[in-house]
């Protein structure tokens, strides 16, 4: 029974996370959202919600096409997660992603 709430603790995060790098990323815009998007498939064969696990292909993304730019989104993706980022790997997650 733990073991089941941990696993739907961690698709409830997974969730989170991927909305709030939607949602960011559609305030820049549908096409800068969909390249986004895109590029992560293409570099790393890899969807929005891999990026939970794998924060380094969204910052590595980031920063390819934004150079600094990059940190405006990134925080905007910590504010709407502020609220869950004590849960540890929400917090892990904007760890690596600011990196």
């Amino acid at each position: 029974m733990a073991s089941s709430l941990k696993v739907e603790a961690e698709v409830v995060n997974k969730g989170l996370v991927a909305l709030a790098i939607e949602n960011t990323l559609l305030e820049t815009g549908k096409l800068t959202c969909d390249y986004v998007l895109d590029m992560i498939n293409k570099e790393y064969h890899s969807y929005l919600t891999d990026c939970y696990e794998h924060p380094e292909y969204l910052s590595t993304v980031l920063k390819k096409l934004y150079g600094d730019s990059y940190i405006e989104i990134v925080k905007s993706i910590n504010k709407q997660l502020e609220e869950f980022s004590n849960k540890k790997s929400i917090g892990k997650f904007l760890e690596i992603l600011s990196k």
